[in-house]
């Protein structure tokens, strides 16, 4: 069972205890003075009553001896007039014919009564008796008088020692302690109010500065705080390179933009603009610089806009922008079209940046009079209508987002509007990514070979092995169809390694069966040429296929070779040093660094198809052509055209001393055991 607790405050403690410390010693006061006054005039009272006995026995004795009885009653009036005498009675020892005895009383018989007895002397021998009745109730009225005077005089004390015990406790304790108590109060509910001012020099006052103090700090606190909840809130609702609302409070920004649009009956717009080929400024000239390039576009977007539309930083290189105002449609389409110029216009960026330009090939940055760096990009663009397109955030950007990558598809550095067939698209994309995520592992992939040809002699110089889809539904996909999906989605690495693994373990069977067709070139992908785990993977093909050095070649594109050359150089020794060679696949379509070519020294250059399809007809590409393979003479590689398909072709390359051709006048890409065929039927023409 609990104990019951009784909770008082420090002021009824206080009174509490001035009252017990008042009133408890006032009654001890008040008891001990009764049993000392007892004590005192009990024996006051007992000497009274011997006097008043032997007083009425010296006065009785002679009216007695002389029997005078008007004098006994006269001495028993005087023994009378004591307060303390009730009554009197005289009478003789030695009583005659006539005894002579007086009594008198004056109490009545209620009064409890103590009763006396002496004898009367004469000469020292007894003639008589006084007996006396006393009131015995003296004692307690002299104690009652007593107790009275006392306890006002106790009282006096209790009340003057209480007033002034109040006064000190509310002066000194009180009134310090409630004015503590509200400054307390203020600094837990923070409420503005200046410091007290505390003159006391006592533990209260000492006390009170001492919460000024940890008030004072507690504000400190408290604002420092604030800073930084300020600071978090800011880092958690916007970004914190350009200071532009994130994803989080934008998506607030929206919902309450569309209940205004909604009660308005009016549209809005949703801008999905995503910078292209920003990754080129990033791995070029470093992340320093690629920050210094979105903090300059945000600004110039805020700048470009009205002040009622919603800028955001979506995330990376994306931005999200939403205009409240979208009809008529054409507004929207204008405003998309400021924003592209205004991105596509220069950016100065750091000087510091021409150091990490150095010797790279970057068409996006250029160098002004002055020698200070710029920096151009361009933008794609895609457009939603709220609410056609959508009612939802997520809906309306993920909408804009499509017709974003519609832009990119059509070329880039353009704007786009939602359509319900992106949606379509963007569906079937995300089933073709789901199918091709399974392809390997259902053995749905299958590798084709184009023979390449040794033009003087007709015979087969060696074959390039190119990936195709035995899709379960739509048939056999050629690469256009899928491998863009393989790249957005990263499925090129899983990819391009079953490629490689594939043509490994053909050229092993068919140098196993007498029927070796060369050196295969495989193509990979730039993501799969900057994975860690290329060579790795490679040196496993060649050891558990038993490839010769020489036997296997890796086709890239020379953007891939151009970007990030310290990577790509220790990348293309290390292949070296496996024994696999390397072309260049589709010479002349990306961004020729000749310094880059002669440092890394391919194996073999491929003329793009694009230059072979005209060369009959268009003199410009003949000369690109021509140029391409004296410079090959020149730096000692192979040159290879590709996509020959006529006679004309052919002899016009072989004229200008291209001996290495590739192309449907020779062969479609076939299976291998078609391959197979065809080298026998090729050999024995040859022959």
């Amino acid at each position: 069972m609990s104990r019951l607790k009784i909770s008082l405050s420090i002021r009824n403690t206080v009174l509490l205890a001035i009252v017990l410390g008042v009133l408890v010693p006032a009654l001890s006061l008040l008891a001990l003075d009764q049993r000392i006054a007892r004590r005192t005039h009990e024996p006051l009272v007992q000497h009274n009553r011997d006097a008043v006995m032997l007083l009425g026995a010296d006065v009785l004795a002679e009216p007695l001896w002389t029997v005078n009885e008007a004098a006994l009653r006269q001495g028993i009036d005087t023994l009378l007039r004591e307060n303390n005498v009730c009554g009197a009675e005289v009478a003789e020892l030695n009583p005659g014919p006539r005894p002579l005895a007086v009594k008198q009383r004056r109490c009545a018989d209620t009064v409890r009564m103590a009763q006396r007895e002496t004898p009367i002397l004469q000469d020292g021998k007894p003639i008589g008796r006084l007996r006396v009745w006393f009131d015995d109730g003296e004692i307690e009225r002299l104690l009652t008088d007593r107790r009275s005077t006392v306890l006002w005089l106790v009282l006096a004390q209790v009340l003057f020692g209480t007033a002034v015990l109040l006064g000190v406790l509310s002066l000194r304790l009180l009134r310090p302690i409630a004015l503590l108590k509200g400054q307390a109060s203020a600094i837990a509910a923070r409420t503005p109010s200046p410091p007290l001012a505390w003159r006391r020099r006592d533990e209260l006052g000492q006390l009170g500065q001492h919460l000024n103090e940890v008030r004072s700090r507690i504000d400190g606190l408290f604002e420092e705080l604030e800073r930084k909840n300020a600071q978090l809130r800011k880092m958690a609702m916007y970004d914190h390179l350009t200071g532009l609302p994130n994803r989080t409070l934008f998506r607030e920004l929206f919902q309450h933009e569309a209940a205004v649009a909604k009660r308005g009956k009016r549209s809005m717009a949703m801008l999905f603009i995503d910078l292209d080929r920003f990754k080129n400024v990033n791995d070029a000239l470093g992340h320093a610089v690629g920050d210094e390039l979105l903090l300059g576009t945000s600004q110039r977007l805020l700048q470009a806009l009205r002040q009622s539309d919603l800028v955001c930083r979506h995330s990376g290189d994306e931005f999200l922008v939403l205009l409240r105002e979208a009809d008529p449609w054409d507004l929207v389409a204008s405003t998309a079209d400021r924003l592209l110029r205004v991105i596509e216009t220069p950016l100065p960026i750091g000087r510091n940046a021409a150091a990490a330009a150095q010797g790279r090939a970057l068409p996006d940055i250029v160098l002004d009079r002055a020698g200070a760096q710029e920096a151009q990009v361009s933008a794609s663009i895609g457009v939603a209508l709220y609410p056609r397109d959508g009612e939802d955030f997520d809906t309306l950007v993920r909408h804009a987002d499509m017709a974003m990558y519609k832009s990119k598809q059509l070329g880039r550095a353009r704007y786009s509007f939602f359509h319900a067939e992106l949606n379509e698209a963007m569906v079937a994309r995300v089933e073709l990514e789901r199918e091709l995520s399974q392809a390997v592992a259902h053995n749905e992939l299958v590798l084709h070979y184009q023979p390449v040809v040794d033009a003087p002699s007709g015979r087969l110089h060696g074959c390039e092995a190119l990936v195709r889809w035995r899709h379960p539904q739509r048939g056999l996909l050629m690469p256009d169809a899928f491998i863009g999906v393989a790249e957005d989605s990263g499925l090129i690495r899983e990819l391009g390694a079953w490629t490689l693994d594939a043509a490994c373990a053909q050229l092993a069977r068919w140098k196993a069966a007498g029927r070796h067709p060369g050196r295969v070139a495989v193509n990979v992908s730039a993501l799969q040429f900057r994975d860690q785990r290329l060579l790795e993977t490679v040196q496993r093909a060649l050891r558990e296929h038993g490839i010769a050095p020489g036997e296997l070649e890796l086709e890239l594109t020379e953007s891939t070779l151009m970007s990030d050359t310290a990577a790509t150089q220790r990348t293309v020794a290390a292949l070296r040093e496996l024994g696999v060679a390397l072309a260049v696949d589709d010479f002349g379509t990306g961004y020729s660094s000749l310094a880059y070519l002669k440092r890394l020294h391919p194996e073999k250059v491929k003329i793009d198809r694009s230059f072979v399809r005209d060369l009959g007809s268009d003199s410009d590409d003949m000369a690109v052509v021509q140029a391409i393979i004296r410079l090959g003479q020149a730096l000692d590689f192979q040159v290879v055209a590709e996509g020959v398909e006529t006679g004309l072709q052919h002899d016009l390359l072989l004229a200008s001393g291209c001996r290495l051709l590739q192309g449907y006048r020779f062969a479609r890409p076939l299976p291998a055991a078609d391959f197979e065929a065809w080298v026998d039927e090729a050999q024995g023409a040859a022959a």
